[in-house]
């Protein structure tokens, strides 16, 4: 019996064995996080980042899983797919890659630069509000691209130790 979370699994055999792509199709559901868990275990262990690090890229890409679920599909069902490679990124270096791609009838239309540089009112915390400045602190790089059926986010981590550059739209 296969794990309901999971709708397709692909390691491309074009890839080399030690650095490879991993590609993943999720239900947008909780249930599913240990899964994304292990996919960031392979491949920061991949890109040999220290455990912090990993931690961090854990963090993010949680993060912006959940934030998928609650904000695109209303915590409703929904289809997320996920693929991981280590590259050559032209502006980054060596880094780490995570692009997600929704299919929800909610296109975000925020700006990750504000969201990044938002300073919360400590005498006024809330719940809500926060996920994409941790997202933005803790990936090198972040993307956000709307599409007509959806929307499309890549979280960049660099492997050689190069400075946070922030988040784009």
């Amino acid at each position: 019996m296969g794990n309901p979370c999971i709708q397709d699994v692909s390691f491309p055999a074009s890839e080399s064995s030690h650095v490879g792509k991993l590609c993943l199709q999720l239900n947008c559901n909780s249930d599913c996080i240990h899964v994304l868990r292990s996919m960031v275990a392979v491949m920061t262990a991949r890109a040999g980042m220290d455990e912090l690090r990993s931690n961090r890229v854990a963090i993010a890409v949680d993060e912006l899983f959940a934030n998928i679920a609650a904000h695109a599909y209303g915590g409703k069902a929904g289809r997320v797919e996920i693929e991981t490679c280590i590259c050559d990124e032209a502006e980054h270096g060596r880094a780490l890659v995570f692009d997600f791609r929704d299919f929800a009838s909610v296109a975000w239309a925020g700006c990750l630069k504000e969201a990044a540089n938002h300073v919360p009112d400590p005498e006024n915390l809330c719940p809500g509000g926060l996920g994409l400045r941790l997202i933005c602190k803790v990936s090198d790089h972040c993307e956000h691209q709307a599409l007509e059926d959806g929307n499309h986010w890549r979280l960049i981590f660099n492997i050689n130790d190069g400075e946070n550059d922030g988040c784009n739209a």
